[in-house]
């Protein structure tokens, strides 16, 4: 059931609807959640039934703006899905106590997928649900693929329902759903000549099946218990890189588009240049850190030429994951060229929270930075990223009014794309 807690004045339902009230059906048809609303509220004419005080009403109004102003006591309108699997890579099993309570919950709710861009296993689908899918037209639909071989795929997710994927898919490539997939790569598992296979496989859905993402599995000191997994080394994520390239070749022959792509990740460790921004067409990946060096160079070096020169003194501390190592040193002597009396301290901050072998950006801890940091001349401003936040708190429940007061200092949140850290940077330097 969905209560309505708030009713804009601008709403077509205002005066009619009340606060408190269950949405039961739209236009006869039932509301189950978020879905079921959306698909149901696209026609001019609405007519709501609801239970107001245990009695039920009907109320009618036009929708002319699309905008129906109603909000509601939960996101989906109904309860989440959670995942089911016992992946032997997955990433909340390996995390300490203490962090942000939401970082304990497996999400696996192909609603999600639609509404947020989360990636869902497809496991805990119900022949319904798969019907209602493709019934709705549910796209895009991002999927944790992993392997397309089946027992491949139940031995890393520890489910039987993983067996079916390649089944899966096919249904929703039929209905016109488009898919977006991802494979996190472990060592021993589904590298190698599993991966050809999976690589193979997808590319025979081509076009429903539109990109998809190779990630590296991350790993965390935290693992006693848990399956023995590895690291890729320099050879072997320059190896994975060849294997994905060879079918993106053909891809791009064939097809136009690569639809395969490796993240960042294995580039950086392969100490590999990043590909230009025209490899990856839309940068439909880009969430999952494909293109995302690529990306970052070319909207900041374009923000940066169009700067007017600016000689005011000013000196700030910038923090990241290792990961950009390579990539930050060149973008801000590229920045200097403009901001002449610009002086920058970059800290790139080892994850001793996680582990050595984490180095993205946004997995860095407000813990970290203050030990790293503590004690040091930092400016008259400390530049963070905003993938390490949600709601101005990390990943360990840190605030960043926690890290100001540690280290004395102001911290600025910064835009984690190109053009944005440019102009936060500029703007730091002209208020200074």
């Amino acid at each position: 059931m969905a209560y309505i807690t708030e009713i804009s004045k601008t709403s077509p339902f205002y005066g009619k609807l009340k606060t408190g009230d269950i949405l039961v059906s739209v236009n006869g048809k039932k509301i189950n959640d978020i879905l079921d609303y959306m698909y149901h509220t696209a026609a001019e004419k609405l007519s709501f039934c609801v239970i107001r005080n245990g009695k039920e009403y009907t109320v009618s109004a036009l929708n002319k703006t699309g905008a129906l102003g109603l909000t509601f006591d939960s996101f989906l309108m109904d309860t989440h899905k959670s995942c089911k699997n016992k992946c032997v890579f997955c990433f909340i099993d390996q995390l300490p106590k203490n962090m942000r309570d939401t970082m304990y919950y497996k999400d696996d709710d192909f609603r999600l997928s639609l509404l947020q861009g989360n990636y869902v296993t497809l496991t805990n689908l119900t022949p319904e649900e798969t019907d209602r899918i493709c019934d709705l037209r549910v796209s895009p639909l991002n999927v944790s693929v992993h392997a397309t071989d089946g027992d491949v795929r139940v031995k890393m997710m520890k489910n039987p329902n993983a067996k079916n994927i390649m089944s899966l898919l096919k249904r929703f490539a039929d209905a016109g759903i488009n898919l977006r997939c991802q494979i996190v790569l472990c060592k021993g598992f589904n590298d190698g000549e599993i991966l050809k296979k999976s690589l193979a496989d997808l590319k025979s859905l081509y076009p429903a099946i539109s990109s998809v993402s190779i990630v590296p599995v991350g790993l965390t000191k935290f693992r006693d218990g848990l399956e023995p997994l590895e690291t890729f080394n320099a050879a072997e994520c320059a190896e994975v890189i060849k294997t994905v390239d060879s079918i993106g070749d053909i891809c791009e022959k064939e097809y136009g588009t690569r639809i395969f792509y490796c993240s960042d990740e294995f580039y950086v460790t392969a100490a590999l240049p990043v590909p230009p921004c025209d490899y990856y067409g839309d940068f439909e990946q880009i969430e999952n850190g494909v293109g995302m060096l690529s990306s970052f160079k070319e909207e900041f070096d374009a923000a940066v030429d169009s700067f007017d020169i600016n000689e005011k003194k000013c000196r700030l501390s910038f923090v990241s994951g290792m990961i950009l190592k390579t990539t930050l040193p060149q973008r801000f002597e590229k920045i200097r060229e403009k901001l002449t009396g610009l002086s920058v301290d970059l800290h790139f901050i080892k994850n001793d929270y996680f582990g050595e072998k984490i180095t993205v950006t946004g997995l860095i801890t407000g813990t970290d930075i203050i030990s790293q940091l503590k004690n040091k001349p930092l400016g008259d401003a400390l530049v963070i990223p905003n993938a390490m936040l949600r709601d101005d708190r990390f990943l360990d429940d840190i605030s960043l009014a926690d890290v100001e007061n540690a280290l004395n200092i102001h911290a600025v949140p910064m835009p984690c794309d190109g053009h944005g850290s440019a102009e936060t940077i500029r703007n730091l330097v002209v208020s200074s």
